[in-house]
Parts: structure tokens; sequence; C-alpha cells
């Protein structure tokens, strides 16, 4: 069976998303996971409200980047690194996709 990791992701608009996250099996620590995710979606958030309009297209572009050099410093063949980006990736999506959407009361 595998682990997930719950999570729910709030919007600025006030829409909730209760996801489960599928954790790999190498898992080191789930909550370090967790702190890791909300400090980078915080990142996110702060980058977006400066001000300057900003695309979905480019905040994900920036996030792919960093995922690519992450990959890269891990120090194991190209391959691997680029099938383990697709095998996280991939889950996570499916899992985001799989998510309870509500309104909270927050706008």
């Amino acid at each position: 069976m595998t682990t997930r990791l719950p999570y729910t992701a709030v919007t600025s608009g006030g829409d909730a998303y209760e996801i489960r996250f599928p954790l790999h099996p190498e898992t080191g620590s789930p909550e370090r996971v967790s702190d890791l995710l909300t400090a980078a979606l915080e990142a996110v958030s702060k980058g977006v409200e400066t001000g300057t309009p900003v695309s979905d297209g480019d905040v994900l572009q920036a996030l792919s980047m960093a995922l690519a050099i992450r990959a890269r410093l891990l120090g194991v063949a190209p391959g691997a690194g680029l099938r383990l980006m697709h095998e996280l990736i991939g889950s996570a999506y499916a899992a985001a996709l799989e998510a309870r959407q509500y309104r909270t009361g927050r706008a």
C-alpha cells in the first residue's frame, strides 16, 4: 500500500483542494516533504503578488526549471533523474486531479 500525504491547498479566491499525494517508497520524512511543499507554495504566492502580472505558464516554467536543477544535483544518471521527475510529477498531478474541491469561508 502506498503511503499518502494529506495536504489542503487553499487559493487566494477561497477554493480549497484536499489532496492525498502518494509518497515515493524512499521518502525520508513525510513531514519535511509537507514543510517543503508549503514553503515552495508560499514562495510562489509571494512572487506572484508583487504587483507585476505573471502568467500561470510562467509560474509553471519557473517551477519546472527549479525541478530540473534539483534533479541534476542528484548525481545520478540523467535518464534516472528524468524518470524520477516524470514519475513524481505524474503521480502528484493525478492526485491533484482527484482532489476534493470546496469553497472556504475565506476570500
